[in-house]
């Protein structure tokens, strides 16, 4: 698989501070890629490093082969991004805008703007004003923008900003277009981690300026198959279950969650303690199995890196 973006041993040192220390990933081609982390981790400052907006201190940035230290235009010519809600004319057409775009970056032909605008499944409403877009209309024509000049990696910073559900799900969906049937590779930048669960293919988490971890959706499950399961259990008395549950299984991990006894065993176990329940004149309504999220993985690996610096 062709590899788009790829950081060797990079760090950021402003006086003598290190926002970035030594961070190495790649994001392969038509792959969408989540970059996370809390704030003040060096989530913008790599990003302002890949597009230019700062110089590197140490290391490598290659973009599509090409080095952003030697190279500079070449690797940059292969960039689009949008740093939170792009700004537009409201006064022009959404076409207007892209062909204003077009003649200040040069050889951007009216084809290729009415390719970006079939992409972005804008043609219906490209004509309009873009005063009369929604915040998800003019994110997709922040997107088209981006796309003008044909990167070969698009870079978006918290681009769900402002957006309601509805806008999401269509930049989204349009991404996710663009990943596959394009082969476009994509940088996500965002704090919605459950959105960034539909959307992307893997995860970077990035804390105190290190990459902590990197991994796929796969890959939290198949951690998860190798542990104890969380089970969700919702009977008549909370209080009483614990109780019953923590005397007759004292090494088990159980607590109240979300009006329900959340408990920590396996499935053999898990009979036993639905035995229990019923036996000590509780009602049992409904038993779920609890599946780990990427907000549980974030939320696991960021606390240990925290642990790791004290």
């Amino acid at each position: 698989m062709k590899t788009v973006l790829e950081l060797k041993n990079v760090s950021k040192i402003m006086g003598n501070k290190t926002l970035v220390e030594d961070i190495s990933f790649k994001i392969n081609e038509g792959e969408i890629f989540g970059f996370l982390g809390p704030n003040g981790a060096g989530k913008t400052t790599t990003i302002k490093m890949i597009t230019g907006l700062y110089s590197i201190s140490k290391g490598e940035i290659y973009i599509d082969g090409k080095s952003v230290r030697k190279q500079f235009e070449e690797a940059l010519n292969g960039v689009g991004g949008i740093i939170e809600n792009p700004e537009m004319y409201g006064y022009l057409s959404g076409r207007d805008n892209l062909r204003l775009y077009a003649r200040m970056h040069g050889g951007i032909t009216k084809q290729r703007i009415d390719e970006v605008v079939d992409l972005v499944k804008l043609g219906n409403r490209i004509d309009d004003k873009v005063s009369k877009y929604s915040l998800g209309m003019r994110q997709r024509l922040g997107v088209a923008q981006a796309l003008l000049h044909n990167p070969k990696l698009l870079i978006l910073d918290e681009p769900t900003n402002g957006l309601d559900p509805m806008g999401i799900k269509e930049l989204r969906e349009t991404l996710r277009d663009l990943a596959e049937k394009e082969g476009l590779s994509v940088m996500v930048s965002s704090h919605l981690l459950t959105e960034m669960e539909l959307m992307c293919d893997r995860f970077g988490i990035i804390d105190g300026g290190k990459i902590i971890d990197i991994k796929t959706i796969g890959d939290i499950k198949k951690d998860e198959s190798a542990t104890k399961k969380f089970y969700k259990l919702e009977v008549s008395d909370n209080e009483k279950a614990i109780s019953v549950i923590s005397k007759k299984y004292p090494n088990l991990d159980v607590e109240i969650l979300d009006n329900a006894v959340k408990v920590s065993c396996e499935r053999e176990e898990l009979g036993k303690i639905n035995k229990e329940i019923i036996l000590n004149d509780m009602t049992l309504y409904v038993v779920n199995m609890m599946t780990k999220t990427l907000e549980d993985e974030f939320m696991e690996v960021t606390k240990g890196s925290k642990e790791q610096i004290r």
